[in-house]
């Protein structure tokens, strides 16, 4: 295994041979170990998929970007998978580099963004072409690579679910180093988000649930939310991951959601409290954005549809009124 350097510095010559190798390799039942461009590219798949969601019983379940990685690697799906649990930390028998080059990465997207870049250009170099290696990031480490829906997570709970999730990683890795452990520890909790983010987003047809607002033509400027419904301090792992725990709302009906000014009934009917009507009578501002512009009821999703469970929570404990 190349030194942590020497994965970091990757170079295109260097990328095109590891391809080359890889397009000689032959199934074989003992794997050979994994190469820089292999790294790079599972690193990178933490953004489309979550390996702790798949195991040995649902392994078959998993997305296509991994089982078309697999066949070109000629490697199982159930390997990259486990490669990806090496990375962050979560199975203690990985490389020894592993950990440190996801904790690089997530240190420093950018770096990402430019390996993922110089890994896909070499692969089409050596005639690997989209049917066998598709861009599965295409535009996700567009603007900086930064992550999206991060101003979800509030400072001090993330901070607390940090240290619980690094107590955890520590009893399994007791060699890593501890600052490195709880920068892993929050990177997973980071990327969580990210992936719940864009799946609401996407569920919406990158639309607000509220007032239909899409502005397409300025994604990343935080002018669409991927709003919780069961606020994320008050959810466990799974609900904090949970779609159908998720509106796509713009900033200003995201707030009053949030204030719980607006709610939202089992039959995705919007309701205003009594307070945001009175200010209706009166301030002009007001009636034009919560007037005719919002939606009667909210916009159906695509994909998975806000859970009645998650709106009564939102009904009991946000609503400043009760239905």
């Amino acid at each position: 295994m190349p030194s942590l350097a020497a994965l970091l510095d990757l170079t295109d010559e260097q990328a095109r041979a590891e391809w080359g190798r890889i397009l000689q390799r032959e199934w074989r039942p003992r794997q050979e170990p994994y190469r820089t461009v292999e790294l790079v590219l599972c690193c990178a798949l933490f953004r489309v998929v979550d390996p702790h969601r798949f195991g040995g019983q649902n392994i078959h379940l998993i997305p296509g970007d991994v089982t078309r990685l697999a066949d070109l690697f000629k490697r199982s799906s159930k390997s990259i998978n486990i490669k990806m649990l090496n990375l962050d930390g979560s199975y203690a028998n990985g490389a020894a580099c592993d950990v440190p080059f996801f904790d690089q990465m997530a240190a420093d997207p950018i770096h990402l963004a430019e390996l993922y870049e110089r890994v896909l250009l070499a692969a089409r170099h050596m005639g690997i072409g989209p049917e066998r290696l598709p861009d599965f990031l295409e535009d996700d480490i567009a603007d900086g690579a930064m992550l999206i829906g991060q101003a979800g997570l509030p400072h001090r709970p993330l901070i607390e679910a940090a240290e619980t999730l690094a107590a955890k990683l520590r009893a399994r890795q007791l060699a890593a180093d501890e600052g490195q452990t709880f920068r892993v520890a929050e990177q997973q909790i980071r990327l969580g988000q990210h992936r719940f983010a864009k799946e609401v987003l996407a569920n919406y047809g990158h639309r607000c649930g509220f007032c239909d607002f899409a502005p397409r033509s300025l994604p990343r400027k935080g002018l669409l939310i991927a709003s919780h419904i069961k606020p994320w301090a008050a959810c466990d792992d799974s609900e904090r991951l949970d779609a159908s725990n998720g509106i796509a709302a713009c900033p200003m009906h995201d707030t009053a959601f949030d204030a719980g000014l607006i709610t939202v009934n089992g039959g995705l009917r919007v309701h205003r409290a009594h307070q945001l009507q009175q200010s209706r009578q009166t301030d002009q501002g007001v009636e034009r954005n919560f007037g005719r512009t919002l939606r009667s009821r909210l916009r159906s999703p695509d994909g998975a549809a806000p859970s009645a469970s998650y709106l009564r929570w939102h009904q009991k404990y946000i609503f400043l009124d009760t239905l």
